[in-house]
């Protein structure tokens, strides 16, 4: 079945909603688990590998291996408009997961070593791939 590619208002509409309470749910996890991380310091004394977002890296590492291999598995024939597919992969993991916050961590980083940001940054990318990679091998085609 080819995806459909037009929407009907209600559709639209109907899509629109399962993509916003899906966001909402990934993004309040995510920001739940955060939050967890982020305990007080008992130095002042800043050095670059207390800067890196370890918890925000997991959560990307987990939300990019389980919507891989949701893809690649049971939502793997649904029309990219499906609702459900919408909700879960647009919506829940496109909220748990977030790579856009991970540039407000290298900022951080960044001001404390250049280098320590390039090499956190480089290893974020490579997490997200291997992620990807698992979750495409874990499903049996």
């Amino acid at each position: 079945m080819p995806p459909n590619l037009t929407l009907k208002p209600r559709e639209f509409v109907m899509a629109l909603s399962s993509a916003a309470i899906g966001g909402f749910i990934g993004t309040m996890l995510r920001d739940l688990l955060l939050k967890l991380e982020h305990l007080p310091s008992p130095t002042n004394l800043v050095s670059w590998p207390q800067e890196i977002p370890w918890a925000l890296l997991a959560i990307n590492f987990v939300g990019v291996f389980f919507a891989t291999r949701l893809l690649r598995g049971h939502l793997r024939h649904h029309d990219p408009n499906d609702r459900t597919r919408v909700l879960v992969i647009t919506g829940f993991f496109g909220g748990l997961t977030s790579y856009s916050a991970l540039f407000v961590d290298f900022a951080a980083i960044w001001h404390v070593s250049p280098f320590g940001c390039l090499l956190v940054a480089v290893g974020a990318i490579l997490s997200g791939v291997l992620a990807g990679w698992l979750g495409l091998r874990s499903v049996s085609t």
